[in-house]
């Protein structure tokens, strides 16, 4: 009978919060000894575990604006959206504080905020932690970019329109998981310019591993649409170039006549939970048909560069936003794998280098062709960017590289690979205390070093000594 009791009771619970008024509502939260801010909306047709869209205004704006997530979609979808309030901050093209967001990739207030309105919301509201969605508009958009570095493990999807990381803001690192991810700009938008939008595409394709040659959808007048499909692991990435569009939050020009409407329905084919492969950090699929490497920031085939990607900032004039290719690491433990093929017996180097602060060479190996190769290695001095380079020793071998990789790894992957050497790509350097690398020495087993007092120098850069 108890139990009987208690089934009632948790629906009849379902069933009043089904029919309940419409709440529209400002509510104010402590974030440490600050207070701030953010709007509610409540459809009158929410259900228990509802899904929740966190939509974030542009610098500026105000929680007021309601962008870039109609409340209409609530109403019609049954979904609770929530407005967050952007505090004061200096932004260089404004010459001043406006209501912003700190889009930088890095945990901050700010996401410390918008992780707190989702808990101050599930105090009142059984919503669906699976199904919890980010959005926004111009910085609110940075913002969002930003969320996928910070809070992969909470939203299952992303959105933005008219933003994208740039400026102060151009930290793009490699998430926690890939995340699926729709933008929609403007053609006509020189603000957060509409110019810039190739590379910030070809960065987050290759960020979450997606097929980088697009099928292509093309209505005059109105978009071109691009869907650059999820492979295996992955997630697809959407970019819709609307024509005639300026700086906008809103655009009625998209294929459900609301861009509102395209965000709810990117949104809602995912969830936390659908399947990916967490461990993909970069899959730049290079050796595509259809994809041209050169024409997407890399060097193909320049004299004895076979393939570099990575360059240090430029433009100090700005005219480029502070946009640009590059690979960017976090602390963590990573393996970078690549195929190559090739004349038998014919060698190259690989080499990935640390451009920011103290320009630490990672691996810096000489491999040999027709076989997978493995590094692993391990960051510890904080974010930065970094080179990757492929030289042969001469101009005219002809070297295939495919399936270029990096993923996340174990610390005890990273100290196995390196300890017994996974091939010739993660085989350790032998080195007398002289500090002479032995001839042959990398392909030898430990019982065939020379007699004495070795070191052993392995691709994540430490050394230790073997006595022989």
């Amino acid at each position: 009978m108890k139990r009987f009791t208690l089934v009632l009771m948790l629906a009849l619970m379902g069933a009043m919060q089904s029919l309940a008024a419409k709440v529209e509502k400002n509510v104010n939260i402590q974030i440490g000894s600050e207070t701030r801010s953010y709007k509610l909306y409540v459809p009158n047709n929410v259900k228990a575990n509802a899904p929740l869209v966190v939509s974030l205004h542009g610098a500026g704006g105000s929680m007021n604006d309601k962008s870039p997530m109609g409340t209409d979609i609530a109403d019609s979808e049954g979904c609770i959206i929530v407005y967050p309030q952007g505090k004061l901050i200096y932004f260089p093209v404004f010459g001043g504080s406006v209501n912003g967001w700190d889009a930088s990739g890095e945990m901050n207030e700010d996401v410390e905020f918008i992780k707190a309105v989702i808990e101050d919301v599930a105090k009142s509201y059984t919503i669906d932690r699976n199904r919890i969605y980010a959005c926004g508009f111009s910085n609110g958009g940075m913002m969002t970019y930003a969320l996928t570095n910070t809070c992969s493990d909470v939203f299952a999807a992303f959105a933005s329109i008219s933003g994208f990381p740039l400026n102060e803001f151009h930290f793009r690192h490699t998430g926690e998981r890939p995340v699926p991810f729709l933008h929609i700009h403007g053609k006509a938008d020189d603000f957060v310019k509409y110019s810039c939008m190739p590379v910030i595409v070809d960065e987050m394709v290759a960020r979450l591993g997606a097929n980088p040659v697009p099928v292509k959808t093309t209505v005059s007048g109105k978009y071109d649409k691009s869907i650059y499909e999820a492979t295996d692991g992955s997630f697809e990435y959407v970019y819709y170039e609307m024509d005639g569009m300026g700086h906008s939050p809103w655009t009625g020009n998209t294929p459900e006549g609301s861009s509102s409407k395209t965000m709810w329905n990117h949104f809602k084919k995912y969830t936390l939970d659908t399947p990916c492969d967490a461990t993909i950090k970069w899959m730049p699929r290079i050796e595509t048909e259809g994809y041209a490497p050169k024409q997407h920031g890399w060097t193909v085939n320049a004299s004895k560069t076979l393939l570099l990607f990575g360059k240090d900032q430029h433009k100090a004039d700005n005219s480029d936003n502070n946009v640009y290719r590059s690979l960017q690491l976090d602390n963590g433990c990573y393996k970078f794998v690549f195929h190559s093929d090739g004349v038998a017996g014919t060698t190259f180097s690989v080499k990935l280098v640390k451009l920011t602060g103290t320009h630490t060479v990672v691996f810096n190996e000489t491999v040999g062709v027709g076989k997978d190769h493995v590094f692993t290695f391990k960051i510890e001095d904080g974010w930065g960017e970094y080179r990757l380079t492929m030289t042969r020793e001469k101009t005219t071998d002809a070297i295939t590289i495919t399936n270029i990789g990096l993923f996340s790894c174990t610390e005890e992957e990273v100290l196995n690979v390196n300890a017994v050497g996974n091939d010739e790509s993660t085989a350790t350097a032998y080195y007398n205390l002289a500090g002479i690398k032995l001839k042959n020495s990398k392909t030898q087993e430990l019982k065939n070093l020379p007699r004495g007092i070795n070191i052993i120098r392995s691709t994540n850069g430490k050394a230790k000594k073997v006595m022989k």
